[in-house]
């Protein structure tokens, strides 16, 4: 009889069931047995070991444009290019859809980074499929794993996605950019095209079912299109005082958020207007109707013209079909029902629900996934809640909870029975993904018995909880909505005050010591901001603002450029004085910022000798291999780099070393149990040896006192900062206390 297991049968059974059909690298069980079996090898031999979890991108697409059969041919591509970097033991298997995983035996990550990139080299050599164009890339992770470290299957690959997401996020902030380039490139000849406006007009609304309006803000002359007219009875297609006639057929539940939105944009307080609402038509039916527009401002600012489209929602659905949850206008009418006139409900508790993070999910995996995870998540809020409680499927990742004659204490309980649900990692059809919740909480009628005021204070809830770490419930409170008040306020005031290059604006000097000899080294720059409703402000306050409308890219440029032509100046008293400049992540992503850097300091005549970037741990450690190039290249013209706040994070000393810091700036958290802890000593000396094993230098802030001082002294240090040798002063009191 044949021997089964050498006959081709068994040899194809056997293939099989180990490789993917379709790339012919090793499939997600195999290739995870293969991998186990790497990392046992890596810690019996002592060898370095490196994993890459790679995901191709813009699969879906190819898939959507040229089919599935392009996709596949572009996944084989991909794969035959890894396959070719393979040395002995190495490895490369499909982990999932458009993941693969690679292993780099006896490789530290600084080779295996290179290789990557020389695969990445590869099929950029060949960006077409078939006789079709298209690019063919990926984003990719590394986890730098070292003999004597203990870690799984799962911990390996799960460290390298998160490091692939940080490189995936900058794929796609870079392909914006170049789609935004591409789209000014095509409307650059915009201002020598001329056309008639009312054909224009008269094209728009014939090519759509919205209904197009545009109006004056300074005559209330709106005009809307025929269609509009005679659906509602509009008096013409020309309306004078249009907002006074929206209000005669508007449903009275929602006329004040109705009223409140436009008065909004006639204010000129904000410039977008979206917002729904319920109509009257001429069969006497409530139509629900959704108004987004745009207000664009005259020269000096006012409010000028306001357009947008208005889309016919028609009587609504009651359910959400992906989840099953009634929806968001089911949620509404809900709600004022229970305000208006619930019968028997003293008190309602409102609960926005957020996933946090989510966007990871439809990143990693795709959005098909996603809409299950959506699905899942909905199933599990619904399945803890009491009786008394009804979850509503909201916008995007957002969830919505009623609760009836529930009290504070029983909103936190329900939030705790969810969160529960949400503290480990998950798993659906062999997939992992990990995404908590957040939420905010109001309750009527403490808070208020307005259905759009409730809804504000519940998202601003919402907010605090996200900015305060993710993962948790705020209750509102008056304060919250004072601050939420103060950071509108704020915010225009800076974007006035950047308007005018910057006025209120002031750059303050720290002294930087040698540890040993209390000698001047240099001085690290500190924004300040003064205003004249808020007066003083802290930097912690105004910074994150900065941030979040993109106020910094230019607010930082100028202070930049003050900080060196203050360098400049202190450089004729002396030549080797040191300015250190901090920088945010957001100034790093602008793509001439290396260039505006070279620029300033050449005019100014400043050497990139004297100059220190400074970034935080959490930026440095998570940033990817575009942003170390681009430091790098600083670096070697003679640019230093700082990692500030070192210990704030969650850097690990195997990080440490990898990280584009020339100076480590240990936290002044430490400084605090100097005086009476001896392990922070011992602590703190044994990172200053580590980093000057590894060829950094090291600056610990925050020494205020002669006692800690005289700790500290001993211990190594390079560089020290605090108030014990001078608190951020202006130049003129630097400068006459250090010169």
């Amino acid at each position: 009889m044949q021997d089964v297991k050498n006959s081709e049968e068994y040899r194809l059974l056997l293939e099989r069931a180990n490789y993917d059909d379709l790339t012919k690298v090793l499939n997600r069980r195999a290739g995870k047995e293969y991998l186990e079996g790497l990392l046992e090898k890596a810690k019996s031999e002592k060898k370095m070991l490196v994993v890459a979890l790679c995901d191709i991108n813009e699969l879906k697409q190819v898939n959507d444009r040229f089919g599935h059969r392009e996709g596949d041919h572009m996944l084989r591509y991909a794969a035959s290019s890894m396959t070719r970097q393979l040395a002995a033991y190495d490895l490369v298997f499909r982990l999932s859809g458009d993941e693969f995983v690679m292993a780099f035996y006896d490789e530290d990550q600084k080779n295996a980074d290179s290789r990557m990139k020389m695969i990445l080299s590869d099929l950029e050599e060949k960006r077409t499929g078939n006789g079709i164009f298209y690019d063919v890339s990926f984003s990719y992770g590394l986890m730098e794993i070292y003999p004597e470290e203990m870690y799984t299957v799962s911990d390996v690959i799960a460290k390298a996605d998160s490091k692939m997401y940080i490189q995936k996020r900058s794929y796609h902030i870079m392909r914006a950019k170049q789609k935004l380039e591409e789209q000014q490139e095509r409307i650059s000849g915009i201002r020598n095209f001329e056309y008639d406006k009312e054909h224009l007009y008269d094209a728009l609304v014939s090519s759509t079912d919205d209904y197009i309006f545009v109006g004056s803000m300074k005559t209330g002359i709106f005009r809307y299109p025929p269609a509009m007219v005679e659906e509602f009875g509009l008096p013409g297609q020309i309306v004078e005082n249009a907002a006074a006639f929206w209000g005669t057929i508007i449903h009275p539940h929602d006329e004040q958020g109705f009223l409140e939105s436009n008065q909004e944009i006639a204010d000129g307080r904000t410039e977008y207007h979206d917002i729904e609402y319920r109509a009257r038509n001429v069969r006497g039916e409530w139509i629900w109707l959704r108004c987004r527009g745009r207000m664009i401002r005259d020269e000096q600012g006012a409010p000028n013209l306001f357009a947008g489209m208005i889309t016919n929602l028609g009587r609504r659905d009651q359910i959400d079909h992906m989840t099953g949850l009634y929806n968001r206008f089911e949620f509404e009418g809900d709600a004022k029902k229970y305000l208006v006139d619930g019968k028997g409900t003293k008190e309602l508790g409102i609960m926005i629900l957020d996933m946090d993070s989510f966007r990871n999910i439809n990143d990693l995996y795709n959005r098909s996934f996603g809409d299950e995870i959506l699905r899942v998540t909905a199933q599990k809020i619904a399945a803890v809640l009491p009786y008394n409680a009804k979850v509503y499927r909201l916008d995007g990742d957002e969830f919505g909870i009623l609760i009836l004659n529930g009290n504070e204490e029983e909103a936190l309980e329900i939030f705790n029975r969810i969160q529960q649900k949400f503290q480990k990692q998950q798993d659906y059809n062999g997939r992992k993904y990990y995404c908590t919740i957040s939420g905010g909480y109001v309750i009527s009628p403490r808070d208020s018995e307005n259905y759009q005021e409730l809804l504000k204070y519940a998202n601003y809830s919402l907010e605090t909880s996200k900015s305060m770490g993710k993962n948790k419930i705020t209750v509102f409170t008056p304060r919250i909505l004072q601050q939420k008040e103060r950071k509108l306020e704020m915010t225009e005031l800076l974007r006035e005050s950047m308007e005018r290059e910057c006025a209120g604006f002031s750059v303050r000097y720290q002294p930087q010591v040698d540890s040993a000899t209390k000698a001047l080294y240099g001085a690290e720059a500190l924004a300040r901001w003064n205003c004249t409703s808020f007066g003083q402000v802290s930097p912690l306050e105004f910074i994150p603002i900065l941030e979040q409308s993109g106020m910094i890219i230019q607010v930082g440029k100028w202070i930049f450029r003050r900080a060196v032509e203050q360098c400049r100046e202190w450089r004729k008293l002396k030549p080797d004085f040191h300015m250190s400049i901090n920088l945010s992540y957001l100034q790093l992503l602008e793509e001439d910022f290396i260039i505006f850097v070279e620029e300033t300091l050449e005019v100014l005549g400043v050497p990139y000798e004297n100059i220190t970037l400074e970034l935080t741990e959490t930026y440095l450690i998570e940033q990817d291999g575009t942003v170390h190039d681009m430091l790098q290249s600083l670096q070697e013209k003679g640019i230093q780099v700082a990692m500030d706040d070192f210990g704030v994070g969650y850097s690990s000393l195997f990080e440490l070393k990898n990280t584009p810091a020339d100076i480590v700036k240990i936290d002044r958290g430490f400084v605090k149990g100097l005086t009476s802890d001896v392990f922070t000593a011992t602590f703190i000396r044994s990172i200053t040896e580590l980093c000057h094993n590894v060829g950094k230098q090291v600056c610990m802030e925050g020494v205020e006192t002669s006692e800690e001082y005289d700790i500290v002294k001993d211990i190594g240090l390079d560089l020290i900062q605090g108030f014990y040798f001078g608190q951020p002063i202006v130049p003129e009191m630097f400068e006459k206390r250090f010169f």
